[in-house]
């Protein structure tokens, strides 16, 4: 059976956002096949291209991730007949991507309603820190700030009250994920209605998204899921990190019934099996894990039904054997260097994802503007 093309195969997007939250919207709608439009300010580039570490000649790992199989173009969009171009470059395309302070698109000439004016069915996504209203709305921030702000960071940490930064970036790519999924169901309605509209996404509200378990909770009795006392935060024994003797760490998540009593079970403490909610237990099973290395606890518990995991670092994650089988990282090569990557994690069964280098700055610049000056 020949492969089928890909899902987006003949979707164009103009991709005018920088940094992480963007680069991996369109990462995800590269490798879903669309082709993807980055501008870029001249000579400089998005600040992802000097990102350490660099994997030969001042290429960074991290351009090459994000921008991998995408189109480079360099746009001065502060100068108008740059903007022009790029105004024609949205005549064209199904979805246009920024990430600009609220109304600085609009002061540069390529905001949503000129680029509606151009191509009505155009879906014009506009990814902020805090949204486009609101009195947070003009504010700089990262992802810490908006995971603070939303409250997940007081939901890690110590039982102290001791808050922790956390290496994954929720708000960042939440919120990504989040505009591509707007992305394509502003397509989706476009092709119906022949109007693609202006889709408000706030990389705040995505950290409350990825919250929105404890925050529902929270709505309805109060509780705050400090660390330690959340339901899923380490209050349930049944549901926690324990040290083992070596000084590495089992996740245990056996929160159904079903898998607390076959671990208890092999644990031979079938006597706490109608007590995996009570606080005693935790600490009985921490005395417990702490006799034995984390490799004896893992040949006797990860095959069986436990939800028993290793709490494994990056560099044992990425040699996990299921990720190799499934081949889940990609190898892309440029001049001179070879690379592994995250693979896409959206898996159409009759297609495979590859990945071409990211292009040089500007490497698209003439196609680019060839194709705003078709007619039509």
């Amino acid at each position: 059976m020949s492969e089928s093309p890909p899902p987006l195969a003949g979707v164009r997007i103009l991709d005018l956002s920088r940094l992480l939250p963007g680069g991996a919207c369109t990462r995800l709608l590269a490798d879903l096949g669309a082709e993807i439009i980055k501008v870029e300010r001249p000579e400089v580039g998005d600040d992802v291209r000097h990102e350490h570490p660099m994997l030969a000649d001042g290429v960074s790992a991290v351009h090459q991730f994000l921008d991998a199989g995408k189109r480079s173009v360099a746009l001065d969009l502060k100068d108008p007949a740059d903007v022009a171009v790029a105004l024609d470059l949205a005549a064209r395309c199904d979805a246009v991507l920024e990430s600009f302070r609220p109304g600085v698109a609009a002061r540069l000439g390529i905001g949503p309603e000129e680029v509606a004016a151009r191509n009505p069915a155009a879906v014009y996504v506009s990814l902020t820190g805090y949204g486009q209203d609101g009195p947070r709305a003009p504010a700089a921030g990262h992802d810490l700030d908006y995971c603070a702000y939303a409250g997940a960071l007081s939901t890690v940490g110590t039982p102290d009250g001791t808050p922790a930064m956390s290496g994954v970036l929720t708000a960042d790519m939440t919120g990504g994920t989040l505009a591509a999924t707007a992305i394509l169901a502003g397509i989706v309605r476009a092709r119906t209605s022949g109007v693609g509209g202006h889709v408000d996404v706030a990389l705040q509200e995505a950290a409350h998204w990825a919250l929105a378990l404890p925050t529902a909770q929270h709505l309805v009795d109060g509780s705050g899921w400090e660390p330690g006392r959340g339901m899923l935060n380490g209050a349930l024994p049944c549901y926690r990190l324990y040290r083992c003797g070596d000084d590495l760490y089992l996740a245990v998540a056996a929160l159904e019934k079903r898998f607390w009593a076959r671990l208890v079970e092999l644990l031979d403490r079938d006597d706490v099996v109608e007590r995996r909610a009570d606080p005693a237990v935790g600490e009985e099973l921490a005395a417990l894990f702490v006799t034995r290395p984390r490799a004896e606890w893992l040949a006797l518990l990860e095959d069986e039904d436990t939800c028993v995991a290793p709490v494994n670092t990056l560099a044992e994650a990425v040699a996990d054997p299921h990720l190799t089988a499934r081949q889940v990282l990609v190898d892309v090569a440029g001049d001179g260097w070879e690379q592994r990557q995250p693979g896409c994690p959206v898996r159409f069964r009759d297609q495979q994802v590859s990945r071409q280098p990211a292009p040089g700055l500007g490497a698209d610049d003439a196609w680019a503007r060839a194709l705003a000056a078709e007619e039509g």
